[in-house]
């Protein structure tokens, strides 16, 4: 069986980073992957036009757009033109519904990573009081709905939410993602609460660091992620699930 995975690369901030990491798990594994590395001038015009040549060749099991795009690109757009079917990132509307339905077909990479985190710690979610901060449609939201199929009580933060700290200070599960460096203080936190920090902020002198106060909350929490190193390679894991699981779906 041979997977073949495709990237529609337009240049941005940290892309190439993310992108060589990608590129790297995938030639461990045996999944061949192409890249379309395209100039920040691409159109919108242009790159709805390759993704209609990827979804009809029967050779490619998956599409993965990097995003952010430049702004002359409709971004809903592009994600929409997707084959569903090959939506390895898991944010076609598609199949964000199948979740939000509990049929999940394939997941959002970076709360199926998480889920897989929190399986390992052998703790039940049922009942547990989770707190997403963030709402963005590729963490936040189907993180929330990744929660309640697990039948998890969920509150979900943003930026208008009065009272962070305090809804911070139930949580027995606690998922961070805003992009926002050290925003949640490690008093906040709930002795023996799982923290998964999904924030990556790079400091003016080239450190990464999370959302939340690792070195304070570390010691109050029952397991916590490091950044970098923690859920990043969780994504990535969770990208090639879905590039494998896209394969067999369309074989069999």
């Amino acid at each position: 069986m041979q997977c073949v995975w495709q990237s529609i690369w337009i240049f941005g901030a940290d892309g190439e980073n993310r992108e060589n990491n990608k590129k790297i798990a995938c030639k461990e594994i045996g999944i061949t992957t192409l890249s379309y590395e395209l100039p920040s001038t691409t159109g919108h015009v242009e790159a709805l036009q390759l993704i209609d040549k990827l979804n009809a060749d029967p050779e490619v099991d998956g599409i993965l757009v990097q995003l952010p795009l430049p702004a002359q690109i409709n971004t809903i757009d592009i994600i929409e033109r997707i084959d569903p079917s090959k939506d390895v990132d898991g944010f076609h509307p598609y199949n964000l519904g199948c979740l939000a339905q509990g049929r999940a077909n394939l997941q959002p990479c970076t709360p199926m990573g998480i889920m897989l985190m929190l399986q390992h710690t052998q703790v039940s979610l049922v009942g547990k009081l989770a707190t997403v901060i963030g709402k963005s449609n590729i963490v936040g939201l189907p993180m929330a709905l990744e929660l309640i199929n697990a039948d998890a009580t969920v509150t979900v933060c943003s930026r208008t939410t009065a009272d962070l700290a305090a809804q911070v200070k139930t949580a027995d599960i606690l998922i961070v993602a805003v992009g926002s460096p050290k925003l949640v203080k490690g008093d906040w936190i709930k002795p023996g609460c799982i923290v998964i920090d999904v924030g990556i902020n790079r400091s003016a002198d080239g450190k990464l660091s999370g959302d939340v106060e690792f070195e304070v909350a570390k010691e109050r929490a029952a397991w916590i992620t490091p950044v970098p190193g923690g859920v990043g390679p969780m994504t990535i894991a969770c990208l090639l699930s879905n590039t494998l699981k896209a394969n067999m779906q369309r074989v069999k």
